[in-house]
Formats: C-alpha cells, structure tokens, sequence
C-alpha cells in the first residue's frame, strides 16, 4: 500500500483511474474486465467513482465487492432518499448525497462486482449486483461502455434497485467510473526522486456534458 501511495500522489490532477506496477509508471489502466460478467484488472488499479443523481424511493449505498471474499465495501451513500421528500424522488450531489466521490482499490488479479443495496422507509434491505448471477440471473445494472473508457470519458453505471418491480427502469441510482478531466500528464520521475510536500488534492470534474 506505501507503493500505491507513492504512485497516488504522483497522479493527482491526471484523471481518474490510475494503474501501478513495481518498477514501471503510468499508463490507462488495463482492465481485463469491466462489465456485467466481472470486475477484474491486471493490474493494481485505483479507480475513482462519482455519483451522478438518483430517482427512487429508496435510500441507496453504492460500492463494490470481492468475489472471492465476498468483503463489500461501501463508497457512496445516500444520507436521505430524496433532495425533497414527499415531492419527487430526485436525489442530487450536495442533498441526498453528501459525499459524491470515492475511491477504490480493484487488485490485480482479483475478480469484484459492483453493488446497491437500499431500504425503503428504514424497512428491509435489498441488495443487487452488477453481475447477473448474483440477481438471480436478473439483470439490474447496465454500463453504457466497456473498459476501453475507463480512462476518458469513463463508463456510466445505472441501476435497478430491485425494490420497484419495473424491470425497465434503469434510471434510479447512476454512477460513474473513471473519466475525469484529462492533463497532459509529463513523464513520471523515477521512484527514487524525492516527492514534493503534497498539496491538497484538486478533485476532478465532471468533463462538460458528462454530469
């Protein structure tokens, strides 16, 4: 983890995804994976997720979790269900959701999902995956791109809550993955040159039209 540190600071301000590996520096990061089947990178990958809005009743927490552990993780959550309860079910960055980005570390090598799981009037709990057979076989997460634009105009995730019974609504929670503000990002100095004192990290925005 001190590695991935070293290599974390070293990326701020240069997107949104970031790979590392011992004794190399940066490239987009390599997924083997990034869709409904599995969640899996070759590599080390600390990936940033945005929350964009959501449309439900429910009270949602996003986040991931390790297929081969079954450990979740949650990232991002809702504090209320909606900005104005009792007149729509709109939830917005800043209301319904306080802190709308979060990052995870995927391992390399290791396989994940993706997850929401909700409460309805502080009753009950669902919780829905990304990858169908955890549903049952049901489908409740949709991604409009593949791994190919994790590190450009990211990969939007939008969810099915399982709790409204309308199958095609994919409108209730969406997240993005990666993306980010683009830099031109200068060759990364060698491990063994001295980092500079770390100044407060510059969070990315949402590209215009992404958000």
């Amino acid at each position: 983890m001190t590695q991935l540190s070293k290599f974390r600071q070293l990326l701020l301000g240069c997107g949104a995804v970031a790979t590392a590996a011992i004794g190399s520096f940066i490239q987009p990061a390599a997924a083997e994976q990034f869709n409904n089947q599995t969640i899996q990178f070759d590599r080390d990958t600390i990936m940033e997720f945005q929350f964009l809005k959501s449309n439900n009743a429910a009270q949602s927490t996003f986040g991931v979790v390790n297929l081969a552990t079954g450990e979740k993780t949650p990232l991002i959550s809702e504090a209320r269900a909606q900005d104005k309860p009792g007149r729509n079910y709109a939830g917005t960055s800043g209301k319904a959701v306080r802190k709308p980005f979060a990052e995870f570390t995927f391992k390399s090598g290791t396989p994940y999902s993706l997850y929401l799981e909700s409460t309805q009037k502080g009753k009950g709990t669902t919780t829905v995956f990304s990858v169908p057979d955890r549903n049952g076989g049901a489908q409740l997460a949709k991604f409009d791109n593949d791994a190919t634009a994790l590190g450009t105009q990211g990969v939007r995730i939008a969810w099915n809550d399982g709790i409204s019974n309308k199958t095609g609504d994919f409108g209730q929670f969406l997240v993005i993955a990666g993306g980010g503000v683009g830099c031109p990002c200068k060759p990364s100095p060698s491990l063994t040159t001295p980092l500079p004192p770390e100044t407060p990290p510059t969070r990315n925005r949402a590209p215009s039209g992404r958000g």
